[in-house]
């Protein structure tokens, strides 16, 4: 009896598990993917300053994520909506994440050499005095 019952159960779930996965359509506003890594890289940088310090962004009033939105001339629901289409296709989506991640890594490299050449002439110049 337990065995027709595990059979049933099986049955049922086996229907219940299969689901109609729906695409998500291609919006008619998309974010090119050249400027969806501009703007992924200006939200890193924001949310990297915010988890720095999240006190004096919130004291000085800076809204960040709505000045990429108003930089970039695209409201918060494009940037959804286009996110998710990207998403959907793993290379495409993995071509724009490793794009942001090299810009965000040569940036950062380019600070790292600037912050040297500031603290040698800051030596240098200790060393005049």
């Amino acid at each position: 009896m337990w065995v027709y019952r595990f059979i049933l159960l099986s049955i049922v779930g086996l229907f219940l598990s299969c689901q109609d996965i729906e695409e998500t359509p291609k919006p008619d506003n998309l974010i090119p993917e050249d400027k969806m890594v501009e703007i992924l890289v200006d939200l890193a940088k924001v949310d990297a300053a915010f988890s720095i310090s999240s006190k004096e962004y919130k004291k000085r009033g800076v809204v960040g994520r709505e000045m990429i939105l108003e930089k970039y001339d695209i409201d918060s629901v494009q940037l959804v909506k286009s996110n998710a289409y990207y998403a959907e296709d793993f290379k495409v989506n993995q071509r724009i994440y490793e794009a942001v991640q090299t810009r965000l890594q040569r940036e950062n490299d380019s600070l790292r050499e600037l912050n040297d050449k500031l603290k040698a002439e800051e030596k240098e110049a200790r060393g005049k005095e």
